[in-house]
């Protein structure tokens, strides 16, 4: 069972062991606000951050950090400003400029914890959009990226009058919430992932019309900035996916610069692959791959 009752929003319990250590830490930023971060340390150099997606957080990718910790890796896991257990404005930014500066801020702190530590970023849905800018602008500070499902397009499809309303008041800032994702259906088709969604008290479901334009800016961009982008990548895409649309996923892979980058589908995953009651599959195929850029 990964679902426990007792524990809102966790997808598994955090497993130490003989070579694994587990923890959780608030960590402080330059402006002082705290960052919530899951860690599980093994005496790896290979260090896999992942960056959770729009409403989600780090406790959704508790089993995923358990078994990529027992295949070797050491594994870290931040809830973005604004959502989880990490202090900011719920579902809210003023300049997306903050959350590239928040992970690149982590990336740094990671380098020196692991001083001959090769770090790995993996993005699943919004985290992929922020991993593409970090990629673009930090290169230097990454072995290596990997893209779950990331949000380029998506199937989503808000009324004109909605969508004028959230770009006006994305314009000044507003800090009105909308709720424009969809839910669990669009999510997971696992039943007990479904049971663990709907008691999730740290889900954040509403997200404020800056934030939303914000987002609107970096998910215009990506593109233009996968031309710029010549680190290794991997992006796998689960085919099952209600969320994002995978010829987005293929035109961004397409149009990555990297000469090195691989392709890999996953039939019958939706897209919170994180939560597939059988993800070894996915599992096995991170690790070979960082393995494989040792």
């Amino acid at each position: 069972m990964h679902y426990q009752s007792d524990a809102a929003g966790d997808w598994g319990r955090e497993q130490a062991s003989e070579t694994v250590n587990v923890s959780t830490e608030m960590f402080t930023m330059a402006d002082f606000s705290k960052i919530f971060l899951r860690s599980w340390q093994t005496d790896s150099n290979d260090i896999l951050l992942i960056l959770h997606g729009l409403g989600a957080h780090s406790g959704w990718f508790i089993d995923m950090g358990n078994e990529l910790a027992q295949r070797g890796l050491t594994v870290y896991t931040m809830d973005h400003r604004g959502f989880g257990r990490s202090e900011g404005l719920a579902g809210h930014i003023d300049s997306y400029h903050l959350f590239v500066e928040d992970t690149s801020a982590i990336i740094n702190e990671l380098r020196k914890r692991h001083p001959l530590g090769r770090i790995y970023l993996l993005g699943h849905s919004m985290g992929g959009i922020f991993t593409a800018h970090v990629a673009a602008r930090h290169s230097d500070l990454l072995a290596g990226i990997i893209f779950l499902n990331p949000w380029i397009e998506d199937s989503s499809r808000l009324s004109p009058i909605t969508t004028l309303r959230i770009l006006v008041g994305g314009l000044r800032n507003s800090r009105r919430a909308w709720q424009v994702a969809g839910g669990h259906e669009a999510m997971t088709t696992n039943p007990e992932a479904i049971q663990m969604l709907q008691a999730d008290t740290f889900w954040r479901r509403t997200q404020t019309s800056s934030f939303l334009v914000q987002i609107l800016q970096m998910r215009l961009a990506v593109m233009k900035l996968a031309k710029s982008i010549t680190l290794p990548a991997l992006v796998l895409q689960a085919e099952e996916d209600k969320s994002v649309l995978i010829t987005g996923t293929r035109k961004f892979y397409d149009a990555l610069a990297s000469s090195d980058k691989t392709w890999k589908g996953y039939p019958g995953y939706a897209h919170d692959s994180e939560l597939e009651a059988d993800r070894s599959l996915m599992d096995n195929d991170i690790v070979d791959w960082i393995r494989a850029h040792v």
